[in-house]
């Protein structure tokens, strides 16, 4: 991953995230974007998605709505986090096919963690929404909790979390 000012997280992703790596073959590749208060991502998605004919899997939604969540909490403060609780309210079907925007903002933050709540639409049809709690992985959690993860996680938790990567 890029260390310098160049860094894109639209696009320069060295995990092989299944909601945002755009590498990933079989992933969702979603592209977030500023959106008022939060930031949002639209897609449209096919029948390697589905549960029934013609719907998408409802832990597919799930994981649109904590993806985005997640990528509010990241550009909100730049700093990474992992969701530590997620509670969604489905709709109605979300179907193959047809274009859904999906939006997520920040509703409370403090040192440790953060919650935002987002919604998935098709134009003005609330399909699914979710709220979320999320432990930030600031560079004291990644030193004291360290020993406990991967090193090649810790270090592209810090590669993600630098200072020069701040900013659109």
């Amino acid at each position: 991953m890029p260390e310098s000012a160049s860094f894109d997280p639209r696009t320069d992703n060295p995990s092989n995230c299944f909601g945002c790596a755009q590498h990933n073959p079989i992933g969702l590749r979603l592209l977030f974007d500023a959106d008022g208060d939060g930031y949002s991502t639209r897609f449209t998605l096919g029948s390697d998605y589905e549960s029934f004919p013609g719907v998408i899997h409802g832990g597919i939604v799930a994981t649109i709505l904590d993806e985005t969540l997640a990528q509010a909490v990241y550009r909100a403060g730049w700093i990474s986090a992992f969701t530590t609780g997620l509670r969604v309210r489905y709709g109605k079907p979300m179907e193959t096919g047809v274009e859904y925007t999906a939006r997520a903002e920040i509703t409370r933050r403090d040192e440790h963690a953060v919650r935002a709540s987002g919604e998935l639409l098709h134009g003005r049809d609330l399909v699914a929404a979710a709220d979320g709690t999320f432990r930030l992985l600031t560079e004291q959690v990644l030193t004291e909790q360290g020993r406990h993860l991967p090193s090649r996680l810790i270090t592209a938790l810090r590669t993600a979390n630098q200072p020069a990567n701040q900013g659109e």
